[in-house]
Parts: C-alpha cells; sequence; structure tokens
C-alpha cells in the first residue's frame, strides 16, 4: 500500500522579507558590494527599497 504524497507549496523568495533592521541591510549590502556585480546591486538596491518601505504601499518614508 502507498500513501497519498501531499503537494508541497513553495513561494518565492524575497530577500526583502529578512531585511528587517538596518544592521541586517548593512551586511546584506556589504555581501553584495563585495561581488563586484552591477546587476546584482541593483536588485539588492531593489530588495532595500522594498523592505524599507513596503514597495510602496505604506508611502515614503525617508532614511533614519
Amino acid at each position: 500500500m502507498s500513501k497519498a504524497k501531499t503537494a508541497t507549496t513553495l513561494i518565492p523568495f524575497d530577500a526583502a522579507r529578512y531585511l528587517k533592521d538596518e544592521a541586517a541591510i548593512a551586511e546584506y549590502m556589504t555581501a553584495v558590494l563585495e561581488t563586484d556585480d552591477p546587476d546584482l546591486l541593483l536588485l539588492a538596491l531593489g530588495d532595500v527599497a522594498r523592505a524599507r518601505d513596503g514597495a510602496g504601499r505604506q508611502g515614503f518614508r525617508p532614511w533614519p
């Protein structure tokens, strides 16, 4: 007899979900800058922007 397998639901990875404070953002950006990859830098800046202001849903919030 075989057991029925349950389907696994995966969600897309979004780094912005893990950038909860300034220290996490600084560590993330340091790691990105060490790669010397301009395309990755642009993606990371987008991640930080989404983490900082909720992708525009909460309005503009200036850097502290």
